[in-house]
């Protein structure tokens, strides 16, 4: 669950509330002055808080033109600011158990000296099972939710969204990290050195690069080692071969 959306729902909850007490004040003060049947502060909140939560017990109702239209506007923007309070609560409530639930990071992590792994794919898995039993300290920046849940299943520390981004680094504490790996398709690794070298010029890079001609790319983007899988598995057959 993102940081930003949670934000959002916080900003429309408090403008809700807001104007929910803005109504009620108008309200209070409007009834107090303009119906003669209304004597104190009290009825006159009473009769507001009537209006606005449409119950109409019937015991007041307003009697002057001025306080008629004014019962007009409290129920509608009464009941209209009451249908954003209300939901938006419950969608603050669920969001935070969700989050709490998943355990992801939604602000910048306080972890340092660690290594970020961009993406669970399969040379991302091998990393990650190996950094696990090395006992490393490090973060996964993974957007696909299957993958996301999986990794938090196995208690490991995960950041949802795209690797490529600034605001995704910049979570994973990358100006704080020694060392990154980009495991993603070439077009992706090469922002994601680009990226990582502009937040962090001094982290170590190491890429996974499938095609031969990107290799330069990736060099030039400020990788400081290019791993193509490839043509390491290759190398690994004929080495078989040849001590056959």
């Amino acid at each position: 669950m993102k940081h930003k959306e949670i934000n959002e729902s916080l900003v429309r909850f408090h403008i809700g509330i807001a104007i929910l007490v803005a109504v009620m004040i108008l309200g209070t003060v409007g009834f107090y002055y303009v119906e003669d049947n209304i004597s104190s502060i009290l009825d006159a909140f009473y009769f507001t808080l009537v209006t606005v939560s449409t119950v109409g017990y019937g015991d007041i109702a307003p009697v002057t033109p001025a306080g008629k239209v004014l019962a007009i506007i409290l129920i509608v923007s009464g009941v209209g600011s009451v249908f954003v309070v209300v939901p938006t609560f419950f969608e603050l409530i669920v969001k935070k158990e969700i989050e709490e639930v998943l355990k992801l990071p939604t602000e910048k992590s306080k972890i340092t000296g660690h290594i970020i792994v961009c993406g669970w794919g399969k040379v991302g898995k091998t990393l990650i099972d190996e950094l696990e039993s090395r006992k490393e300290k490090f973060i996964v920046i993974e957007n696909n939710p299957q993958r996301i849940k999986h990794l938090v299943d196995r208690n490991l520390l995960v950041i949802e969204g795209d690797a490529c981004s600034e605001t995704i680094l910049d979570k994973a504490n990358i100006d704080k990290a020694r060392l990154l790996y980009a495991t993603l398709d070439d077009a992706s690794n090469v922002f994601i050195v680009l990226t990582a070298k502009i937040l962090n010029p001094g982290i170590k890079i190491v890429s996974k690069v499938d095609y031969l001609n990107n290799e330069a790319k990736l060099i030039k983007a400020g990788a400081d080692e290019i791993i193509n899988c490839h043509q390491i598995g290759a190398k690994k057959m004929l080495d078989f071969v040849v001590s056959a």
